[in-house]
């Protein structure tokens, strides 16, 4: 079984045979029946943006001008809901339809706009150069917290 076709095209004996009670969840989920209820109302897990391009991307330069756009509409969209993440991850998906991505989680929530946008240049960078180009790029904010956006938790040495 390789693909949901091949889930679909198997009874649901021979599922229950190799997966258990999961076999019964396989055989209705590959046919498109679930019914569990919608919960329209639950809380959000991570608030992520992506775009895909009509031309590759090969250059650092042009793909850091794509994320800043991104990561503006990331923050708009946590700011209208008044949510605070840790996490910042990077969606890289190239031509060839290979798909990363790249995380990094902070102590505390990140701060500022430009601080998520800094964040994902850094998840970016090292990717670079690249062997194939970039066909779409993702930014995601996640680790959501209840715990209001302080200054740095770093001390300053006065030396």
């Amino acid at each position: 079984i390789l693909t949901g076709a091949d889930l679909k095209a198997k009874s649901i004996v021979f599922l229950q045979e190799h997966f258990g009670k999961a076999g019964a969840w396989y055989y209705d989920i590959s046919r498109g029946i679930d019914h569990r209820s919608v919960q329209p109302d639950r809380p959000l897990k991570s608030v992520g943006v992506e775009d895909t391009f009509s031309v590759d991307i090969v250059d650092l330069e042009a793909a850091r001008a794509e994320l800043t756009p991104l990561a503006a509409e990331v923050w708009r969209r946590c700011e209208s809901k008044e949510l605070h993440g840790r996490t910042a991850t990077l969606k890289v998906k190239y031509a060839d339809f290979q798909i990363i991505t790249r995380s990094r989680t902070m102590t505390g929530p990140i701060a500022t706009a430009d601080d998520l946008e800094t964040l994902g240049q850094s998840l970016l960078e090292p990717l670079f150069p690249t062997a194939k180009g970039i066909r779409l790029l993702g930014l995601t904010l996640s680790s959501f917290s209840d715990a209001e956006v302080s200054e740095a938790n770093q001390l300053e040495l006065q030396i």
